[in-house]
């Protein structure tokens, strides 16, 4: 949502052309195919938006009216929904998520993986009633598979574990893969003490993302997918050099230059998370924060793909606030350009922008 509504009020003014970075941010032929007018396409987007952001609130407020949740109060619906459908991750609660009931987390885990979709398709599927578009989307497709194998990763460990069985370890499991898969940060637990096998799962999917033109953060699923298609033609054109193989994305070929976009973006992100995790840990040695090497390296992911929540003293029940200022900084100008997708922000400090 921030980028369309950057590319349609703010960088036609700064002559950054609004329509090439609304593409970057999505590549694909759903924008295309939604509205052949951006202003439009935003229009038709944000009043989706809304309405699952109202359905949300109607739910949430209903488990509450009907007594299976007491917590769950017309004003906490109307907070966490709002902090969901835009993969926000606040809670009005210390413990976030974890002080509602079972059923509440399982609203707000679903839309949370709902707002990790991309709206174009679902205004598609649901508006225009061509639900084949989910199944027929190879990104979409994509994201699903990766939160149902986070999920049954998750979910086995915490039961390996012993922290959890049964039902409360699938709603866990799932709860968690998909707030960080999206980017949301919300958290049914506090995961900071979950083992360092656990850690290192969640920390990995800080880097995946939702889809293109969702509310998320990081990476996004659908420049997963292209490098994944990249990579293997390197592969087969290494083995034979005369193959003539375009990149396509739900049969629709992709131009060269947005797929070197992409790859600039991850270059770009990977680089960033780098540096920053270097500046923090660096830090934290210097203050005594009391942040480890994976913590650091967490920190950095976490700010930079806008997630929320870190390891150790940064986990979900903790709090940034003990962090010395070089990390604070570092963190806000990663949660700024990583909110951006980076190459906005990369333009405007080019020389070559500044002298067109």
């Amino acid at each position: 949502m921030g980028i369309i509504v950057l590319a349609i009020a703010v960088l036609p003014r700064l002559r950054v052309g609004g329509r090439q970075l609304l593409e970057s941010e999505m590549p694909g032929p759903e924008i295309s195919q939604l509205s052949e007018r951006i202003r439009s396409t935003a229009r038709l987007l944000w009043l989706l938006y809304l309405v699952l952001t109202a359905i949300q609130v109607l739910l949430l407020a209903g488990v509450g009216w009907l007594g299976l949740d007491e917590e769950m109060t017309p004003y906490e619906a109307l907070a966490h929904a709002f902090t969901t459908m835009p993969t926000g991750g606040f809670s009005t609660r210390p413990r976030s998520a974890e002080e509602f009931a079972a059923i509440s987390q399982w609203i707000l885990a679903i839309f949370m993986l709902i707002a990790g979709a991309n709206f174009a398709l679902m205004y598609r599927a649901f508006v225009r009633r061509q639900p084949r578009a989910l199944v027929r989307d190879e990104e979409f497709r994509v994201y699903i598979a990766l939160a149902l194998v986070a999920t049954a990763a998750v979910t086995a460990m915490i039961w390996a574990y012993g922290i959890a069985e049964g039902e409360e370890a699938v709603r866990a499991g799932f709860f968690q893969s998909v707030s960080i898969i999206t980017t949301t940060g919300m958290a049914s637990a506090d995961f900071a003490l979950w083992p360092a096998a656990l850690l290192l799962t969640l920390f990995a999917l800080m880097f995946v993302g939702g889809s293109a033109g969702s509310t998320g953060g990081s990476i996004k699923v659908v420049r997963h997918v292209l490098i994944g298609k990249v990579l293997r033609r390197e592969i087969d054109q290494t083995v034979s050099p005369e193959l003539v193989m375009p990149i396509r994305l739900n049969r629709t070929p992709v131009n060269e230059r947005t797929l070197r976009a992409i790859a600039a973006f991850v270059l770009l992100y990977v680089g960033f998370w780098t540096v920053g995790s270097g500046i923090i840990a660096i830090d934290s040695a210097i203050t005594d924060a009391g942040l480890g090497t994976l913590d650091s390296l967490a920190a950095s992911a976490t700010a930079i793909g806008n997630v929320g929540p870190g390891f150790g003293v940064t986990g979900p029940m903790g709090s940034f606030a003990t962090v010395g200022d070089a990390s604070k900084v570092t963190m806000i100008l990663l949660m700024w350009v990583g909110r951006l997708e980076l190459i906005p922000v990369v333009v405007l400090v080019t020389r070559h922008y500044w002298r067109v």
